[in-house]
């Protein structure tokens, strides 16, 4: 090899080095588990050779992290100098000032921006990380990287960036924590460190990691490391996030049992402490979690993994929680079979094999686990601090493991909410990885722990024979279990004489307990909390404790084949401890039942024991005399606990006494009493204020800005004028971008006529019937019209083939496109003929040549492609002019051409069309001109549509995106329109985003005019005189329940809701239900992602009958459910990776596993070609089976020689149904060999995904998609910052090829055209003297001056006059350096867009010149607007976006990616993303491709099935409220009572039939008590009707229940106390922000402190609330306690009293503890049921589950927290905040754990920048602008509200009430204006039009 070859090596080598450096450290692209993937994978670039160019690159990362360091010091600085110098208050610009401006400054659209001054932000901290994590690895596998490795370190010690040289020490630490392998080695480490580690110098992010350093050093072994140094060694971040979709749409994922045990162990209801506690309540909270996961889905899409390696921490601990262990894998083993294979799996060790196997096998997209890192671990009672310590650090590798080794997600159940509704918990996601040594250090089964063997199970056997000899009768096996523990404790304590006699003491009463656990129904054993206290001796504690733990032993060991069906209930501690004292109460007049004691003698007589009849408390007695068992002398209250009696206020008027009329017809048999309102006024202005009447607020609706109004009040008529013009004129603009005709696909699919037409000439002859003179006058026109137009057509065609004569033989592609050109001006069919004729001779010949030669290169196999596909559509069209009937004879020869094959085989030909035609097989049109829609043919399902517009029903349309629900809705508005006789009818389209109402907006401007009406929460236009109103459901909630628009909505005619999948949304998605219910009148609703179509349509149905019912109306309207699956153009599915797309087969990214578990989704669909693929895997498998096959192609296809689209649909459901009878008949290695064949790459020599940064991959798929046609294309990314980035590289890319051709290929033309410009411009120069000297000569010569003047600029211009081509090479953008496409645009168009984007978006608008963009919420709506536009006028050919582009918006496209993995891509964004590809009308196929996103994911997305949409609970305190405010302030009374009354009595909820009596209960008992709890807030009178200031609390319906309480703080005058602002906004953090950090108490303190120090800018946390604050909190939620309680009980005793008993069956498993009650008269059981029982009268609201804790309704609500729910009720009851309006001000978990609140709204108050809220208090950057709006927005209808009320209090002749709010005022609006102030200057115009 030369010199000069090694030299090119070397830097090749030095490239690709870089390459992989730049993508490891690209912490914004390049996620923890690629990072780690790709180190481990990339040996070969490790050799010794390489390391210089390691080294190299190490400094060029170190220098330019020093620059950028410096450069952000010198930023900072120069920004808080300019901070300072900015005056404190800011005057705002008036709109007409502001117009001005605008015109003044604005700067011209063709100005260049520079794109190198766009630098991208270094995150040199995370990167240094990532690179000495590299290093490390580096040196431990390769000596030669050692040197390089600690010289790194020493540099990045010597950082002047603290944070940098905090990682270096990090490092060390992490090094001496994984082992330290020489002593040379430890010294090497030590050397970096401070010489003396406790100077003050040191900075103090440093002394946390220096401690752990020194206690590394102290120890030479690995060992278990506390909390803190956990996080200082192995850091994370948490986001608590509502995950309910990854939990709904996972195909599969994984729940650590242990952890699950031991967090609801840990449940502040759970007493497993008290009298040795009971197996049953927690099994039973488990159950009902897992029923509420499985409810998600409707399939156990999750398995309970439990590890030995976790379990023995705490065996030997805690005995019941051992054998609670025990019993529950038994129990999910054994007794949930009807939710499919075994859902439960114990492995020894996470790190074992046969886990690894199994998550190889099942692929779990998560993993969801406690980290035990609430719990207390100094006070916890159930572990001890060195378990709790063990299992701490265990759980935190746990997760890393998961993470970096297995690449699952890792979801933390801490804080789990859990509802049907939403699933809130931590996505947690660790920074570093630790080492397989440390691994294996950790994790490591003990010699002390307990496990079942062989020789145990072997006893089993022995004992189970012996056994069937002496009770065969018996067949529950916890009898047996009990005397087998018996037995082996007997025969373990024999050295043990003392214990041994006490264990055989005790034996008969654990016999008679189980006996009893048999025989009592679990009702029986809700016992009273009140019998006397009992305590045991330690010996007899230690007995019961070795017989728990010798239980759980025995059932892990126990192979018998009894009844298993009640392992749970192994062991009640109350229940055994209960019956030992009313044996010692009773002594021999104790008795049992007959069968109890059947059981019992039975045991006593298998172990030799004595049957006495006084046996049992005679044991008792020596128990109680040998002071094993000692009980207080305090006698038993033996009654049952008496039923307290509420006094609840009687609220009255018509709405309130119609809908509680059920119930309150039986309020005398239930627990509360009513009292006249007057009674009890008293004690309602107990502390607060009084207030006597409603305090005035104004209409919601009038808060909403109103552009109407600021238009019409401008005192300047021009600058009004002005802004409705450019109001209109924006919408003008942005309709011409909705409405104009898209560019279509190169390719176009294959029409047939549904008619055949033949090849007539225009003198032929037709047989006529006798015309009429009128029609015969026609007729002739038309002849003579089509006569001419045939002589132009001849005309034309001798024109076209004397220019074909022209192009050179050998130029097909220019002859072929000059044809295609010329056919669309074609009509008459002789003509036409001619032409295809020219043109299939012309494909011929250029297919020929193709064929003769050896080798194509890529691109001439492409052309080929295309050819063969214009060849038979050419060919095609031709028979069908010419009526061939049997094509196979007469054009064979043309057949075997194309296919290249003969003689023909009809199979290989019907093959040939289905492989290569594809998805441009021929479609025949079906539909039918309608005249009712004349801008397109309606398909079937759209006639449908109309069809019932036309008979005014109620329509549910289920269809793809891009296939026309939403053009086929505006004929619903034009109905209402047109409709002559309802004049002032409206019609309401109601869209999921403010988006997507300006986009539907600018529509209807196009197609109908300036009749449409706007509101969102930004602002409002033309509302009131509008025909059509373009709304959000929010706005819509808002009129619907106005009195003030009460006629106005009673206009309405038509209401359209788009995307109503968002139904099933997390915030705010319960509007959408509520909205659907208030209207009265025919609704659409439209939607592609919807599964449950047909009872959503049965849902509205009842609600259509409700409604004629109530409205009085003859007939109820139908309701008309349209479902159309089938997409307009295939959806092809590609992986990219090193230029190239790899085609995905649908099927070829599942498995077996997943297919039996989940089905096929609904809209699954396959193209023609892997229809194809599919069968001809399945007949290989099949050859010789002799199941029925889909027929061979030549025989299903016989009929036609050519393959219809609509047939091959037809066969493609065939092979479907054929693959279908293998997943039921769950054929499995079938189907894994099926998937394996249609794997996407099946190469090893191919990488996905491909290891390049996003900024340069992302350049080379663009390139990629240009070459293969597949522009345009949209990529989708939730990373905002990503996205920005890969729209600047594209486009520098482009410009650096620009730049590279201007100075080669276009250098001479440059210099020619500059030379010819300077020349131009001397002559301009002579000529300017003469110009000037002649125009100033005397008027006689005027005439001559002027002509000679005009004659020299004709001169001039032509001397300067420039081609398109030329201009673009002085000062334009190159072809060749843009996507855009600058000749297919409507020009016009673009230059108004760009002009008006340029001011605000310079950067933007010079990507788009160039054909690319980005969009995000982020974006001004001059820059959206422009994006969208441009993108439909094709002139923006690329798009990088978040989600804001999927939902809804008209962005169709030809392509669509994904690039990269995140929470946020989940299966219904996939669907709503990837539906923009492929163009009804304009592509017959659309493109998904992923980039960088595993193939697990792609499988999850795939597979998951289309989501249910999902009902909500009904009502909700303020909604209650604001429907009280409509019945009592209408003009039509009724009608609002109607309305009001169909939305409490018709939710989509009370749909199911099983939950139809709870909801319909429970909603009408929460209207009875809301009423009692609101009356006493003084929010309502005995009238119902609201007083005080209830007018600003329903303002704040958004914000529950912290609304509630805000008012009841502003009643009791606290903000009159306060005068520190910053307490105020910290009050108001704590009422509107909730995000909790995942932090232990510790670390808070410590954190808390050092900032505190440092002086930072944000305090991260919200500090502890004051002691007025929370005694007032406590006062509020005691009244919500008292309230809710009564509420809680008597629905319970309600729904029992119909006989709704649910009670006593495990909610998951359905097993049921109701036993035969038939007990003999007097005995211990019979007493038990008739007068100790607690369930007795049916009163209790508590789960007899519940009761085994000891669990009372008083202790219930004493523990009340909202996010426990109802788990430990008899109900499942809706207790959310919203509908119990508890606040939980602490933040407590089901522990009553307390989490800390991030404080970012307070810090943003105190500092306003957006920038530190995301670095520093963690928030997403996509969410950081919403959060700081919505607590805007409270601010503002705070400070809003009571600037109304002072208004309207100022006028009055009494001013205390003035008195009392106005310095309420004043404070609030301080802070109010000091936040605004910030905000606005932090984000201007972010949501200007």
């Amino acid at each position: 090899m030369t010199s000069v070859d090694t030299k090119q090596s070397s830097t090749q080598m030095n490239q690709e080095i870089t390459r992989f450096i730049d993508y490891l450290l690209d912490t914004n692209s390049t996620s923890d588990i690629a990072y780690n993937q790709t180190m481990l994978e990339k040996n070969e670039l490790y050799q010794i050779q390489y390391n210089s160019s390691f080294e190299e690159v190490v400094d060029q990362k170190l220098k330019q992290w020093k620059e950028f360091d410096q450069k952000q010091q010198i930023s900072t600085v120069t920004e808080n100098k300019l901070w300072n110098d900015e005056s404190e208050t800011d005057e705002e610009t008036s709109s007409e000032d502001e117009e001005k401006q605008t015109s003044q400054t604005h700067s011209d659209p063709k100005e260049q921006i520079n794109l190198k001054s766009h630098e991208i932000h270094i995150d040199s901290i995370s990167e240094c990380q990532r690179l000495l994590q590299l290093l490390y690895h580096c040196q431990q596998t390769h000596v030669h990287f050692t040197d390089l490795y600690f010289r790194t370190l020493d540099r990045c010690m010597k950082q002047d960036n603290e944070k940098i040289s905090a990682l270096a020490l990090k490092q060390i630490a992490l090094h001496l924590f994984d082992g330290v392998n020489d002593q040379k080695e430890r010294q090497h480490l030590i050397k970096y460190l401070p010489k003396n580690l406790s100077a003050s110098t040191i900075p103090e992010i440093h002394k946390p990691i220096l401690a752990k350093i020194q206690s590394l050093m102290s120890n030479n072994e690995s060992t278990v490391i506390s909390a803190d140094d956990l996080d200082v060694l192995y850091p994370y971040h948490a986001r608590f996030l509502d995950l309910r979709r990854e939990f709904r749409d996972s195909t599969h994922y994984f729940i650590d049992g242990d952890s699950l045990l031991l967090s609801i162990a840990h449940h502040i209801n759970v007493d497993l402490i008290s009298y040795f506690g009971n197996t049953l309540h927690v099994i039973f909270i488990i159950e009902r979690i897992l029923l509420t996961l499985y409810n998600q889905t409707h399939q156990c899409n999750y398995t309970l993994v439990f590890f030995d390696c976790h379990h023995q921490y705490y065996q030997q601990e805690n005995s019941i929680l051992n054998l609670i262990r025990s019993s529950l894998i038994v129990h999910l083993s054994k007794n949930i079979d009807k939710y499919g294979p075994s859902k439960v799996q114990r492995f020894t060790s996470w790190l074992g094999v046969d886990y690894k196997k199994f998550v190889q096998e099942e692929k779990p997209h998560f993993i969801f686990y406690h980290d035990m890192s609430s719990f207390d671990l100094v006070k916890d009672q159930l572990l001890s601090q060195k378990s709790l310590e063990h299992l701490l650090y265990i759980y935190r590798l746990f997760g890393i493991y998961h993470q970096y080794h297995l690449e699952c997600h890792a979801y933390l159940m801490n804080k789990l909410t859990l509802t049907d509704a939403y699933i809130k918990c931590f996505q947690i996601e660790f920074r570093i990885n630790c080492s397989q040594r440390v691994l294996k250090n950790a994790v490591r089964i003990l010699p002390f722990y307990q496990h079942s063997t062989v020789v145990e199970q072997d006893r089993w056997i022995e004992f189970e024979r012996q056994i069937m000899n002496r009770m065969n009768n018996q067949d529950d096996i916890r009898l047996f279990l009990y005397i087998k523990t018996i037995i082996d404790l007997i025969e373990k304590n024999k050295d043990q004489l003392e214990q041994q006699n006490l264990f055989k003491l005790l034996a008969p009463l654990l016999l008679l307990h189980v006996a009893l656990l048999i025989r009592l129904s679990l009702i029986d054993r809700h016992l009273p909390s009140n019998f006397p206290s009992i305590t045991f001796s330690s010996m007899f504690s230690q007995l019961i404790v070795q017989f728990q733990q010798c239980l759980a032993l025995s059932i892990t060991s126990c192979l018998s084949l009894r009844l298993w069906s009640k392992i749970t209930d192994l062991f009640d501690g109350r229940l055994f401890t209960f019956t030992l004292y009313q044996l010692n109460q009773l002594l021999s007049k104790a008795s049992f039942d007959s069968d109890t004691m059947s059981i019992v003698n039975d045991g006593l007589s298998f172990l030799n024991l004595s049957t006495s009849k006084n046996t049992f408390y005679q044991t008792v007695e020596m128990l109680i005399q040998s002071k094993h068992v000692i009980i207080s002398s305090s006698s038993m209250n033996e009654t049952s606990t008496t039923i307290k009696t509420q006094q609840i206020t009687q609220i009255t008027n018509p709405f309130i006494d119609t809908y509680l009329k059920p119930i309150i017809s039986n309020a005398d048999k239930m627990m509360f009493n009513f009292v006249d309102p007057k009674d009890i006024c008293v004690t309602r202005y107990e502390g607060k204020y009084h207030w006597h009447a409603y305090k005035e607020v104004g209409d919601e609706i009038s808060r909403i800005r109103n552009n109407d109004k600021d238009f019409r009040n401008t005192k300047n008529y021009r600058y009004r004028t002005k802004q409705q013009q450019k109001f209109y004129s924006y919408f003008t603009l942005y309709g011409n971008s909705l409405t104009s005709r898209d560019v279509r696909d190169n390719h176009l699919q294959i029409i047939l006529p549904t008619v055949s037409t033949t090849i007539t000439t225009m003198d032929a002859k037709k047989k006529e019937k006798p015309q009429k003179k009128a029609d015969k006058i026609r007729e002739e026109h038309k002849q003579e019209k089509m006569a001419k137009r045939a002589e132009t057509e001849t005309d034309q065609l001798t024109a076209i083939y004397d220019i074909l004569k022209t192009i050179p033989c050998d130029n097909y592609s220019q002859a072929i496109k000059l044809i295609d050109e010329s056919l669309l001006d074609f009509e008459t069919s002789i003509h036409r003929f001619d032409l295809l004729k020219q043109k299939f001779r012309i494909q011929r010949k250029y297919l020929q040549s193709l064929r003769k030669k050896t080798i194509l290169t890529l691109e001439e196999k492409s052309i080929l492609e295309l050819l063969q596909v214009a060849y038979f559509a050419t060919m095609t069209e031709m028979i069908h002019l010419e009526k061939i009937n049997d094509v196979f004879d007469k054009k064979r020869k043309y057949l075997e051409e194309l296919i290249d094959y003969s003689p023909l085989d009809r199979e290989k030909w019907y093959r040939f069309q289905l492989e290569q035609i594809n998805s441009r097989l021929p479609r025949r049109e079906l539909g039918v001109p309608d005249k009712r829609v004349l801008d397109f043919v309606p398909d079937e399902w759209q006639v449908k549509f109309l069809d019932a517009v036309d008979k005014r029903q109620s329509i549910i349309i289920v269809a793809p995106t891009a296939s026309g629900k939403t053009y086929a809705s505006y004929y619903a508005m034009n109905k209402v329109l047109k409709d002559n006789q309802d004049q002032y009818g409206i019609c309401v389209y109601i869209a999921p985003t403010k988006a997507l109402v300006n986009q539907v907006a600018a529509t209807i401007h196009s197609k109908f005019g300036p009749i449409f009406g706007i509101f969102t929460r930004d602002y409002r236009i033309n509302m009131d005189a509008c025909r059509i109103l373009v709304t959000v459901p929010q706005c819509m909630e808002i009129l619907l329940l106005s009195p003030s628009h009460q006629r106005w909505c009673q206009r309405i005619r038509y209401a359209i809701f788009d995307e109503i999948h968002c139904m099933s949304g997390e915030i705010g998605a319960d509007v959408w239900e509520k909205t659907m219910l208030l209207i009265n009148c025919p609704m659409i609703g439209l939607s592609a992602t919807v599964n449950n179509s047909t009872e959503l349509c049965q849902w509205i149905t009842n609600v259509e009958n409700e409604r004629s019912k109530l409205f009085k109306t003859s007939n109820p309207r139908e309701v008309c459910l349209i479902t159309h699956y089938e997409r307009a153009a295939d959806l092809n599915k590609y992986l990219y990776t090193n230029r190239e797309l790899y085609s995905i087969h649908p099927i070829g990214v599942m498995n077996a596993k997943q297919l039996v578990t989940r089905g096929i989704p609904k809209d699954f669909s396959m193209s023609p070609r892997e229809t194809l693929q599919l069968n001809d895997l399945m007949n290989a498998q099949h050859s010789d089976s002799e199941e029925k096959q889909v027929p061979p192609l030549a025989e299903y296809f016989s009929s036609d020689w050519i393959v219809e689209r609509s047939k091959s649909n037809e066969y493609t459901k065939l092979v479907c149904d054929r693959f279908h009878d293998l997943i039921d008949k769950q054929e499995t290695s079938t189907i894994d060999s099926i998937v394996k064949s249609l794997k996407p790459i099946t190469s090893k020599v191919v990488q996905y995904p491909e290891t390049k940064q996003a900024s340069s991959l992302i350049v080379d798929f663009i390139v990629t998609l240009k070459e293969k046609n597949l522009l345009p294309c949209i990529v989708f990314s939730d990373n905002r910052n990503l996205c920005e980035v890969m729209a600047n590289s594209v486009t520098k890319y482009l410009y650096k090829v620009e730049k590279n051709l201007r100075e080669t290929k276009y250098r001479m033309q440059i210099q020619e055209l500059n030379k010819r410009l300077e020349l131009i411009e001397l002559n301009r120069q002579k000529m300017k003297p003469k110009k000037t000297a002649k125009s100033s000569s005397k008027r006689h010569h005027a005439e001559d001056n002027l002509e000679e003047i005009q004659m020299t600029e004709e001169e001039e211009n032509n001397q300067i006059f420039l081609s398109g081509h030329e201009q673009q090479l002085l000062n334009g953008i190159l072809d060749e350096g843009t996507l855009a496409n600058q000749q297919g645009c409507n020009r016009e168009l673009v230059d108004a867009l760009l002009e008006r984007a340029d001011k605000e978006n310079p950067r933007l608008v010079s990507y788009m010149r160039r054909g690319v963009a980005y969009h995000h919420a982020g974006l001004n709506n001059k820059g959206r607007v422009a994006v969208e536009a441009l993108f439909r006028n094709r002139y923006v050919q690329v798009v990088f976006s978040t989600a804001t582009l999927a939902l809804g918006i008209h962005m169709p496209t030809k392509t669509v990616a994904f690039i990269q993995d995140t929470i946020y891509l989940d299966a219904l964004q996939y669907r709503q993303a990837s539906g923009r590809a492929g163009r009804r009308g304009f592509d017959i196929q659309g493109h998904v491709v992923f980039i960088d996103i595993p193939l697990e994911k792609i499988s999850h997305l795939m597979i998951s099935a289309i989501p249910d949409i999902h009902p909500h609970f009904p009502t909700s305190v303020t909604f209650l409220m604001r429907l009280l405010h409509l019945c009592s302030s209408a003009k039509d009374i009724q009608d609002a009572i109607n309305r009001s009354l169909i939305v409490l009595q018709c939710p989509l909820m009370a749909q199911k039939t099983w939950k139809n009596q709870l909801i319909e209960t429970q909603t009408r008992f929460h209207c009875l008590f809301t009423l009692d709890f609101l009356h006493r807030l003084n929010l309502i009178n005995g009238q119902g009707h609201l007083i005080g200031l209830a007018g600003l609390l329903t303002h704040l319906h958004y914000f529950e229940p912290a609304n509630i309480l805000l008012v009841y703080l502003m009643d009791t005058r606290l903000f009159h106390q306060i005068e520190d602002q910053f307490e105020i906004i910290t009050i108001f953090a704590y009422l509107f922000t909730n995000m909790p950090w995942l932090i232990t108490h510790r670390k808070y303190e410590d954190l808390s402190e050092k900032r505190k120090k440092a002086k930072l800018n944000s305090k991260l946390f919200l500090e502890p609330i004051s002691k007025e604050f929370r005694k007032r909190v406590e006062v509020y939620n005691s009244i919500v306690k008292e309230v809710y309680g009564c509420y809680i009980e008597t629905v319970s005793q309600y729904l029992r009293s119909k006989g709704n008993t649910q009670e006593e069956i495990l909610p998951f498993s359905n097993i049921s503890f109701t036993q035969n009650i038939d007990y003999d008269n007097g005995t211990f059981e019979y007493q038990l049921h008739h007068h100790h029982s607690q369930q007795d009268g049916n009163t209790s609201s508590i789960s007899p589950f519940a009761a085994l804790s000891g669990l009372t309704h008083e202790k219930y609500m004493s523990n009340y927290n909202p996010i426990v729910g109802s788990w430990d009720l008899v109900y499942d009851l809706d207790l959310s905040p919203k509908v119990v309006p508890f606040i939980d001000i602490d933040c407590c978990d089901h522990t009553n754990t307390a989490y800390h609140l991030n404080s970012y709204a307070l810090d943003f108050y105190k500092h306003g920048s957006e920038t530190l809220i995301t670095t520093e208090n963690g928030l997403n950057s996509g969410d950081t602008y919403n959060l700081l709006l919505d607590f805007q927005l409270v601010l503002s209808s705070i400070k809003t509200s009571l600037e109304v009320i002072l208004q309207h209090e100022s006028k009055q002749v009494d001013n205390k009430d003035f008195e009392m709010l106005s310095p309420l005022y004043k404070s609030l609006g301080n802070v109010h204006r000091q936040y605004m102030t910030k905000f606005h200057r932090e984000f201007p115009d972010r949501n200007r039009i």
